[in-house]
């Protein structure tokens, strides 16, 4: 029988156990999508991510993979990590549905919110809020919804029928997106405050950040804000003969690969070393391949000029100093170490800030103009709130979108006086007592040899400003790739009080310690495991273990060890994270599990 908690432990485990998923902003359901890939589930995979980060086919191309980093897959000795972003495309590539439409979860409250941006963080909230049972309604500055999607991302990134097909299924709720419509000028903040029963704001980061170096007023020098909005949306083709590019982020390399197919010699200046930028993998490697140029440790010191026209940059070269009180390596400059670059246009990738000159509400704005804000969504007054980038600062779309999905919870507790979502850990039993109900994963033992699948890529000299680079898995590879994954959130336990020490599990083993002779188990004050004391002959005590462990973080969920057991002592059990309803009509089936529990194939101890 399925059981759910709400104990502190049992979300440990899950934060132990599965690290993709913690490190995901949106907690996507990362090894459920990947293993219905496996299984050829590309609708229930594509579902999956819906439900999570509401745009699965934007995310499959230009996610910041947080998960990546924390893979499992990806550590020491492991391999590479999963291809998780690459996997989350597939699922939108081969779903082969029309546009999919979330349920509500709660009828009509009656209650109307107004959404101001209709970026990522403003959909995601709106489309949160209609599942919540509100009406919505979005007001955009710029003729069509999606943001930085359509004004940042370029077209050779995110095709941009695939944004239109996530925002139809976004609008296709009720939500009524309004274009066109600049608050502050056509209609005030102060206004929308009065007539709607709750309003976020979601206007993202439109304030540049500027150098302040001599030369910067000069004509020919720009921020990407402006660049990338004038080429994706307004159709600019000139450019100039050189560029420069200066920054070392996501941004600066759309604008450097940009600018090598408006045909100008592109170079990127950044004042730190390669491995500190903030890019996808490979994407400095794919500007290489497109005729542009990378140049490290070096920082713009004035822009040069005549008649206030840009001629060039002169830099500074720059070498790693000490590590600051904040753990971040200082840039020193190279005294005497100048040198000048021509140029026609600089583009300064330098970040960017919330603007809020339209913010015309007391309560909202601290002295110097920045939002009053704790972070979690809420602001000065009770039913102003603030989602995404223009709360938090430029950040990247996952994590837009995970805070605004937070902040339309809170928007939904304001107005119906009631917090009507609960995260539980959601455990079922593959196998109970001695009989099977279930299959084990499917995982072989040899799919923990399988190299991660490159992603295919149009040929270089094909490139332009429309044809997507990325050409995405076939269905085979796909399958293939996602059969890497070691589906974490199953879990692996021996029962003590079935084992009888015969040892088989331990002579089928794949990995050297996924299972082990223990004396002891380690555990935190919550109570979860978070080690154990392996016997070692020689420096044991005792030669003999009373004990056998499966170690979460090496079993790679083959079941050859519970294939062998001839008593049946091994449980295999699904962990998710589930997102419940909370009803009024009846009480929530939740619970903390005890070491006790693990007779019924239900603790989360390990």
């Amino acid at each position: 029988m399925p059981l759910t908690t709400q104990a502190a432990r049992d979300f440990r485990w899950l934060e132990l156990n599965i690290p993709c998923q913690n490190a995901c902003p949106a907690k996507t359901d990362i090894p459920n999508y990947l293993e219905a890939i496996y299984h050829e589930d590309y609708a229930g995979a594509y579902e999956i991510n819906l439900r999570d980060n509401i745009f699965p086919a934007v995310l499959g191309r230009v996610c910041s993979r947080p998960c990546e980093s924390a893979c499992r897959h990806g550590r020491e000795g492991n391999g590479e990590a999963v291809a998780i972003c690459f996997s989350k495309r597939s699922a939108s590539d081969f779903q082969n549905r029309p546009p999919v439409v979330l349920p509500a979860l709660f009828p009509s409250s009656g209650k109307h919110v107004a959404v101001v941006g209709a970026g990522p963080a403003g959909l995601a909230a709106a489309r949160e809020l209609a599942r919540f049972g509100h009406r919505v309604t979005v007001l955009e500055r710029h003729r069509s919804p999606g943001g930085m999607l359509n004004q940042a991302i370029p077209v050779f990134r995110l095709p941009r029928d695939i944004v239109e097909r996530e925002i139809e299924q976004i609008t296709a709720m009720g939500i009524e997106i309004r274009c066109g419509v600049q608050v502050g000028d056509q209609v005030s903040l102060q206004d929308l405050a009065r007539q709607y029963d709750a309003v976020i704001l979601a206007a993202g980061t439109r304030r540049p950040n500027m150098t302040g170096l001599p030369g910067e007023q000069s004509a020919g020098v720009e921020h990407s804000l402006r660049f990338l909005l004038e080429v994706n949306e307004q159709g600019r083709t000139e450019i100039g003969q050189n560029a420069i590019i200066i920054g070392g982020g996501y941004t600066a390399m759309d604008c450097a690969r940009t600018a090598v197919r408006m045909g100008a010699r592109t170079e990127v200046f950044y004042r730190r070393g390669h491995e500190d930028m903030v890019v996808l993998p490979g994407e400095v490697e794919e500007l290489r391949h497109e005729g542009g140029f990378l140049h490290t440790h070096c920082s713009p010191v004035e822009f040069l000029a005549q008649n206030g026209r840009l001629t060039g940059v002169r830099f500074r070269r720059t070498r790693v100093g000490e590590t600051s009180v904040r753990g971040k390596r200082q840039v020193v400059d190279v005294p005497g170490s100048e040198f000048d670059v021509p140029a026609e246009t600089v583009i300064l990738a330098t970040g960017q800030f919330p603007e809020t000159s339209w913010v015309n509400l007391t309560h909202l704005l601290d002295d110097k103009q920045r939002l009053v804000n704790r972070g979690d969504g809420a602001t000065g007054l009770a039913h102003v709130f603030a989602a995404g980038d223009f709360s938090l600062g430029a950040t990247t779309i996952i994590q837009a979108v995970a805070h605004a999905k937070q902040c339309a919870r809170r928007v939904d507790a304001f107005l119906v006086k009631s917090k009507r979502l609960h995260e539980v850990v959601h455990i079922s039993a593959m196998f109970q007592s001695k009989a099977r109900v279930g299959k084990t994963t499917g995982r072989r033992p040899e799919m923990n040899r399988i190299p991660i699948h490159p992603m295919p890529l149009c040929p270089p000299p094909e490139r332009d400003r429309e044809r997507e680079v990325e050409l995405g898995y076939s269905e085979s590879t796909a399958v293939e790739a996602a059969s890497r994954c070691y589906l974490c959130h199953y879990k692996f336990e021996i029962l003590d009080e079935r084992c009888v020490l015969c040892d088989e599990c331990l002579r089928v083993k794949p990995v050297a310690g996924c299972i082990v002779e223990v004396s002891e188990l380690l555990q935190d004050d919550g109570g979860a495991v978070v080690g154990y004391e392996k016997i070692v002959k020689g420096s044991t005590p005792s030669l003999y273990y009373s004990r056998l462990w499966i170690d979460q973080n090496q079993c790679i969920r083959c079941g050859a060890c519970e294939a062998v057991c001839p008593v049946n002592a091994i449980a295999i059990q699904k962990v998710s994270l589930e997102t419940r309803v909370e009803r009024s009509d009846r009480q929530s089936n939740t619970r903390g599990f005890t070491p006790k529990d693990s007779q019924n194939h239900d603790s989360l101890n390990g």
